[in-house]
């Protein structure tokens, strides 16, 4: 919507009511002159000299500027007391106040003087009533009016956040493992970002989990195919996860559990699966060398069950220590247990889901209005040995 600035004398916008209006210019210098009273649109204010201004559409005024009569010889039928109006349909009418305009000077320099604020009032009529003029006779006059409209007001619809036209509240993402990436089923809708989420809810995984895809990418980055790929000694093969899940001649599945492939990589005269061999360790014998978070990352894909895609991970353990905010909705999940110790506010939906524990600290604290469950169940635990929940 289009904003402008208003100068304005009666007759422009007068519905009709010309009797109370003789038109002698808008310029300072040729002033709109009344002699005659009339009712006037507020009929609280009975029989007056009075000017109506109504725009197309309600307009937020903030200032405004007066030009009173000034032509020579009538500066005294000039507005003296002066009281203001506004109104959005012309019935009901609110005061703005009562004011004193000074008396023109009749000198070709006049420059008006500025008018009341209107406060950034939606405002569609402006009703000017002269109860007296500087001459006290029988004539009031005003020469021109400006009215500065506020052009950062909202002319649209100001949204729950308070901006106009906006979007409203938006949904935030739990980002838990901090990769800028969301987990679809844990969120809020909020105004503001909070810390911890994000606008994208992609993140499949974010507890941090691995898949085969990231895992097989540490095996290539650090030489270990050249000794563990297809028909290499060992039968170990590391070329797929199918392959890599068979866990070669020596070790067999076992090999992808606990901490036997890092020790198999890490520990010197180890082959794995108790086998000794007379030489450094796997890591001082590959083209590469996995590094301290390299071997951290296998070892927690390993601990979450060595999933060949990340959805299949399942955390055994989890310790939650984030207060979740009003309108939060968040699912937690564990294989073995769930400890918290955080706050769980008024407004949002949490559900604790471990497969055989849930441990409340006395730290932990649901506030009255927000529903949480605590459910055994969890990730990676077959139906049977499920015990049910609690609310």
């Amino acid at each position: 919507m289009k904003k402008y600035t208003f100068t304005l004398i009666c007759n422009l916008f007068l519905l009709g009511l010309s009797a109370q209006c003789v038109d002698n210019g808008n310029y300072w210098n040729e002033s709109w002159v009344s002699c005659t009273t009339a009712p006037n649109p507020n009929s609280a204010r009975g029989n007056s000299y009075w000017i109506l201004y109504e725009f197309h559409e309600a307009q937020y005024i903030d200032s405004s500027h007066f030009w009173n009569a000034n032509r020579a010889g009538e500066s005294g039928w000039g507005a003296k007391d002066v009281v203001i109006d506004y109104s959005t349909d012309g019935t009901s009418w609110t005061e703005l106040g009562t004011f004193v305009f000074p008396q023109a000077d009749e000198s070709s320099s006049y420059e008006g003087f500025p008018g009341p604020s209107f406060n950034d009032v939606s405002i569609q009529k402006i009703l000017i009533t002269i109860l007296s003029t500087h001459d006290g006779g029988s004539c009031a006059s005003l020469a021109e009016v400006k009215f500065n409209i506020d052009q950062t007001a909202c002319y649209g619809i100001v949204d729950a956040c308070g901006i106009c036209d906006g979007p409203g509240a938006l949904t935030w993402y739990v980002d838990a493992d901090n990769d800028g990436l969301g987990n679809p089923e844990s969120f809020i809708t909020s105004c503001t970002q909070p810390a911890g989420y994000v606008p994208d809810n992609s993140d499949l995984c974010d507890d941090g989990a691995l898949s085969w895809v990231d895992v097989s990418k540490l095996f290539t980055d650090n030489g270990c195919l050249s000794c563990h790929g297809a028909g290499t000694a060992g039968g170990l093969n590391l070329t797929s996860y199918t392959k890599a899940a068979l866990g070669g001649n020596k070790c067999g599945p076992n090999m992808l559990t606990g901490d036997v492939l890092v020790s198999i990589i890490t520990i010197d005269g180890y082959a794995g699966c108790g086998q000794a061999i007379d030489a450094p360790s796997m890591n001082d014998r590959v083209g590469g060398a996995f590094d301290a978070n390299e071997l951290a990352l296998l070892q927690a894909w390993i601990d979450g069950g060595a999933p060949e895609v990340c959805t299949d991970y399942c955390a055994e353990n989890k310790i939650i220590a984030t207060d979740y905010p009003s309108g939060a909705i968040i699912h937690q999940k564990a294989s073995n247990q769930i400890r918290a110790n955080n706050v769980i506010q008024l407004g949002s939906n949490v559900i604790y889901d471990a497969g055989f524990e849930i441990y409340l600290d006395a730290d932990f604290e649901v506030e009255q209005g927000a529903d949480f469950w605590a459910k055994i169940g969890g990730c990676g635990v077959p139906p049977q040995q499920r015990s049910g929940s609690k609310k």
